[in-house]
């Protein structure tokens, strides 16, 4: 396998607060600003403005501008699987990132390389296998009594 690497721009906290700001989003009767997603979570609204970005370019969340602006569902949060909102924020390759960084250009540093990335590629596809199986509505099930907006 040829070693690319490649850049993760977000982080796990991030992808945590995209998820938690989706079910907040699918309990929400209104357009929601950033700064009451931020309030909910107890984060800063100019961090949950970057948060949202990914989401919004994925088709996951609608962002209106102007005065009553804010953010809703693009879909409904039944459609909306964990996988989608992990792919939408790159979580690609959390594992491999320290691991690949770990080998060296020489021959053997190669060899690793090719094996780590055979090893990350299958822990990846089944980390985005369970998380096919859960979407927003089951996270908001499963934490409605905390969902207030």
């Amino acid at each position: 396998m040829a070693f690319t690497k490649r850049c993760r721009t977000a982080t796990p906290s991030a992808f945590g607060l995209a998820i938690q700001a989706l079910a907040f989003l699918a309990v929400a009767e209104n357009v929601s600003s950033s700064q009451q997603i931020a309030g909910f979570m107890n984060s800063g609204s100019t961090f949950m403005r970057r948060v949202m970005a990914p989401l919004v370019r994925a088709g996951l969340v609608e962002a209106r501008e102007g005065r009553d602006g804010g953010y809703m569902l693009a879909k409904v949060a039944d459609l909306i699987t964990v996988a989608d909102v992990y792919r939408a924020m790159q979580m690609s390759d959390p594992l491999s990132v320290g691991i690949l960084d770990s080998t060296t250009d020489c021959p053997n540093g190669q060899a690793m390389r090719d094996a780590f990335d055979e090893m990350t590629t299958k822990a990846e596809k089944s980390v985005l296998d369970v998380y096919e199986q859960y979407t927003i509505a089951d996270i908001v099930t499963r934490t409605t009594e905390f969902l207030h907006p």
